[in-house]
């Protein structure tokens, strides 16, 4: 457990994200998805950037996004990682000369055939996410469909929270967790405290 790699998404303001840098997050979701209510303005997403330390990962999500709002928001950052959440292909996600991960879910068959339909994702997002694409639901995916088709890293996301993340980490044995909602007092507002909890119930167990 201690090695699984954790992603606090959703994140909005600096302060959240040093903390969360400084209790042990190893990377930053900041959401670009004009649809929901974490959307970070390009403004906001510099100084939450220019905050962090440089082993830090910034991960910077879309969702069925236009090519252009994409290439501009990104021309503007500086960022490691794109999370394409939507019902985006494989030539799409690699336009942008950075490598990606891709949100999937139980929609239409999502889990079969991963690395078949997305060769160059570097990992897959499991998540609860709605047909809008859009994560941050608070819902967990069904687990007890927990087959996904890769041998690529798998992230598990959807409804993550301080009472479930250790039995996800124990059902599914991932790289990594992401969590956006469940560590937040209200939509959209993260509590330092919760994303303490969180990252402590990783790194403390065996």
């Amino acid at each position: 457990m201690k090695n699984t790699k954790i992603k606090i998404c959703g994140v909005v303001d600096v302060r959240t994200a040093v903390s969360a840098e400084r209790l042990g997050a190893d990377a930053i979701g900041l959401v670009f998805c004009k649809k929901s209510k974490r959307c970070i303005s390009v403004e906001k997403a510099k100084e939450v950037i220019h905050s962090l330390q440089p082993f830090t990962s910034i991960v910077a999500l879309f969702s069925n996004d236009e090519e252009d709002y994409v290439q501009n928001i990104l021309s503007e950052l500086k960022v490691n990682l794109i999370q394409f959440h939507g019902d985006e292909n494989d030539e799409y996600c690699t336009k942008y000369n950075l490598p990606y991960i891709k949100g999937i879910s139980e929609i239409n068959d999502g889990y079969k055939n991963l690395d078949y339909k997305f060769p160059n994702a570097k990992g897959f997002v499991v998540d609860s996410h709605e047909k809008d694409g859009i994560g941050g639901t608070g819902k967990t995916f069904d687990w007890s469909k927990g087959s996904f088709d890769t041998k690529k890293p798998i992230i598990i996301a959807g409804g993550l929270n301080c009472d479930n993340v250790k039995d996800a980490i124990k059902a599914f044995m991932p790289y990594g967790v992401d969590v956006s909602s469940g560590v937040e007092s209200s939509p959209g507002i993260k509590d330092i405290n919760l994303i303490e909890e969180f990252i402590e119930q990783i790194k403390n167990e065996e």
